[in-house]
């Protein structure tokens, strides 16, 4: 980081005294007058309440303008100014400051959102924080956006006061040095729920041409700042989703939303913030969100966005940003979400051996646990299929959400027989419908090249259109539509056992039937048809799955094991891959009496040099070196953490996930960068591995909270306790924040996740569940047989101690 302590006269890369060329808020040109605005040393933000906390803070700017008269000293309440046009004044003021203190003691969106867009004019940023007020402190650490910024923390006014003299010059948190993403020029802030109008969200920009890039709490539970700079740097344009107040999660996610957007607006890009219900926004930025209340609102709404989006992309606008230079600017390990770099993974995806099985087709499932590099191999195994008329690929990422409506409110009435036999007929008629779609979609071309096959397809075109789900472009929809379609078919029929016997009947006796033929006639002249299923198990919880989600998994296998039977009778090959996080996978497995008719394909990284290549190829993608892993390391991070070599130390402090390391490594580049090295050294490594545990923690602890919130607490109980346990220890710890009679359930759940491995008597090193194929009853055995004990996994030290 950059010290700073005179008057930002120059600041880099923008003349932010000067009122800006487009200004978010006046739709255009800004309308503010600077002329004759003064300098401040400071400027304080901070709530009006709790007023004990304002009234401190104002305390303390008194006693500096007394200690330091030569200095002008402001807080909000001096700019006496009407409510409508506040942000206008603090805007103008921020930008005549030599830094921002702002009060982030509880989470408040209007601070929030004025922290990003202070970050974004580059001015330093000073968070302070009254200890002694406990409102809001989990929320901040789920949050973690503002931790690489630190806190100055207080109590009272003279603390306060001397805190910020004593801490003067502030330091600048330079803003990461990116180029402009015209491949993907939208970034978007997922909220941790899939709401119908979420998925609507997505489809339309989905339909628009304008690729994105997203993060979704679901994936990774923290965004860090420095992420958040530089995903809102490369971007032209930003959408995010603020939820109703009365949703889970909406504290945390609307204020992520309201500093990513502050970012976005004092970077002057294009900034779309919608609102689910009409709600009383925070006033300084009510004026750039749209509020909806059907979802069927969003493409009319969204359209002047995406003007604005392409407007800047034709103009080439880059707000002025300088391209990086050095070897540790230029790095890009790419995004830990596969989904964020589609594009991107095809130049250094690392060819494993499951890959090579999946691409040939040698099993119907892909399991491995979050992180492990699913979806890449989904998106490579996609890429690798010869782009010929004579192929055939339907690329499906519906979400477990999605058939939360169908299992509620019709499977739940139905016996376990009828609600197998039920959902079959639905995913036949989706897989069914799904390939129509795609056939009508992609080979009106290549069908007119004879006349016996346009003839085919015609056939298979008038059928699909006769579906009710036809009118939707995108398979979210789709599918959603065809769920509210049998629900509501079914409620019309009465709602009762009969009633789903006759729903079900009409799908297999006329619908099925009636679009079954044409398509596998018209297929008959494809080499290959390939159905790749991913996400469907996202939104559930591990451990926390039903019955019923369960069920969902085996009938779309049994269905596309059916459909496979039908269309070789015609001579067309059909593959199927399903993606699966393994703890879904294994529970399919304990409730399934034929449990060998689907080939698994497992995504176990238990090879360092598999995962040293995937970083080197990374590596090699984004910057002018060359050679093997240890040359390439080196010439970007030091070569040791201690004793140990650092690429095994970091190794040692992740899952042996891919996700993992990557988050691990981009933490220490952060830090490397912001400090001004030219490569990363061993104590920007240690720093980040404090900064990467804490993300880990509370992730460990919100995926615990998902399976129940008995569970909400757990991890709570080892702060400042050892990291080695007996059975005894340990069962005394937990005990302290969950009932007796599921101690053991817990202790296995913290195993299955790697919170907890086992260290034997005889053994230099503990083992942990992923070293282990996530067999927990085998890693157990020696700690039943008394001759082993529990140990914290490494990567948690730092966030517990």
């Amino acid at each position: 980081m950059i010290a700073h302590s005179l008057p930002l006269l120059q600041n880099p890369g923008r003349a932010i005294r000067t009122p800006p060329g487009y200004c978010q808020c006046a739709r255009g040109v800004c309308d503010q007058d600077y002329k004759y605005t003064t300098l401040s040393r400071g400027t304080f933000l901070y709530p009006s309440t709790p007023s004990v906390i304002a009234n401190t803070i104002e305390g303390a700017v008194k006693i500096l303008e007394a200690r330091q008269p030569k200095h002008t000293w402001r807080s909000w309440k001096d700019f006496a100014v009407a409510g409508q046009t506040i942000f206008c004044e603090i805007c103008r003021r921020m930008r005549f400051s030599d830094f921002i203190v702002a009060d982030v003691t509880t989470l408040n969106f209007n601070l929030l959102f004025e922290i990003g867009y202070a970050l974004g004019l580059d001015l330093p940023v000073v968070p302070i924080r009254d200890v002694t007020y406990e409102k809001h402190m989990m929320e901040f650490d789920e949050l973690g956006l503002l931790d690489t910024l630190g806190y100055l923390n207080f109590q009272n006014a003279n603390e306060l006061a001397n805190a910020i003299i004593e801490k003067q010059p502030f330091q600048r948190n330079a803003a990461p040095l990116v180029n402009m993403n015209s491949q993907q020029p939208l970034y978007v802030v997922k909220g941790p729920l899939s709401t119908d109008s979420e998925v609507k969200l997505l489809a339309v920009l989905a339909k628009s041409m304008l690729r994105f890039r997203m993060f979704d709490p679901r994936e990774t539970q923290r965004l860090s700042l420095h992420e958040a700079r530089r995903q809102v740097g490369m971007s032209f344009g930003v959408v995010t989703h603020l939820l109703s107040p009365e949703r889970k999660g909406a504290l945390v996610h609307n204020a992520r939303c309201a500093l990513v957007t502050g970012l976005a607006t004092a970077a002057g890009k294009a900034v779309f913030v919608m609102q689910e219900e009409d709600v009383a926004q925070p006033i300084d930025y009510r004026d750039l969100v749209t509020s909806y209340k059907t979802p069927e609102q969003l493409s009319r709404q969204l359209q002047p966005f995406f003007n604005r989006v392409i407007e800047q992309m034709q103009d080439g606008s880059s707000d002025g940003n300088r391209a990086p230079s050095g070897l540790l600017e230029q790095l890009d390990l790419g995004d830990p979400a596969a989904e964020n770099e589609i594009q991107a993974l095809k130049n250094y995806f690392v060819q494993t051996a499951q890959f090579q099985q999946a691409k040939r087709a040698s099993g119907r499932l892909v399991t491995g646990r979050k992180g492990s590099g699913k979806t890449a191999v989904f998106y490579a195994v996609r890429d690798s299929i010869p782009k010929r008329p004579t192929y055939l690929v339907l690329d499906l990422k519906p979400e477990g959400y999605q058939f939360s409506k169908l299992r509620e409110a019709v499977l739940s009435k139905a016996s376990e027989g009828m609600q197998d036999h039920t959902l079959m007929a639905f995913w036949e008629y989706i897989l069914l419908c799904e390939i129509a779609q795609r056939v009508t979609d992609v080979d009106f071309e290549w069908a007119q090249l004879d006349e016996e096959r346009r003839r085919a397809f015609e056939i298979v075109k008038e059928i699909h259109s006769e579906q009710p789900s036809a009118d939707q472009e995108d398979f979210s929809e789709r599918l959603l539509k065809t769920v509210d379609i049998l629900v509501e078919r079914f409620s019309a029929k009465g709602s009762d056992i009969h009633a789903l016997k006759d729903l079900t009947a009409e799908l297999f006796r006329e619908t099925i039937p009636k679009l079954q033929k044409p398509i596998a006639l018209y297929l008959r002249e494809k080499e290959q048809v390939w159905v790749l299923f991913d996400n469907l198990d996202k939104a559930w919880p591990v451990g926390g799955a039903t019955p019923a989600d369960t069920l969902i998994i085996r009938t779309l296998l049994d269905a596309t094991r059916k459909l496979q039977r039908q269309f070789a009778q015609h001579n067309v090959v059909l593959n199927t891959l399903v993606f699966l996080r393994n703890d879904i996978h294994d529970l399919l497995v304990k409730t399934t009496s034929d449990r060998g008719k689907d080939t698994q394909i497992s995504l176990d990284w238990d090879d360092p040099e598999l995962l040293k290549e995937i970083i080197r190829q990374r590596i090699l993608r984004s910057v002018n070196v060359t050679g093997d892993f240890d040359t390439v390391w080196r010439r970007l991070f030091d070569g040791h953490v201690g004793v140990r070599d650092s690429f095994g130390y970091i190794l040692d402090r992740t899952f042996m996930r891919p996700r993992d390391l990557l988050n691990f490594l981009r933490r220490a580049t952060e830090i490397a960068i912001n400090r001004g090295h030219d490569r990363v050294l061993e104590s920007d490594i240690v720093t980040a591995e404090k900064s990467y545990s804490e993300d880990l923690f509370v992730s460990t602890a919100a995926e615990l909270r998902d399976i129940s919130s008995a569970y909400e607490g757990v991890l709570y109980a080892f702060l400042r306790q050892s990291v080695r346990f007996t059975p005894e220890e340990l069962s005394k710890v937990i005990s302290s924040v969950v009932p007796s009679e599921i101690i053991d359930q817990v202790i296995q759940i913290l195993v299955w996740f790697g919170f907890l491995g086992v260290q034997e008597e005889s053994r230099d090193e503990p083992v942990f569940a992923y070293q282990q194929r996530y067999n927990v009853e085998k890693l157990l055995v020696p700690i039943r047989r008394g001759q082993a004990f529990f140990v914290v996994h490494p990567a948690f030290h730092p966030s517990l101690q």
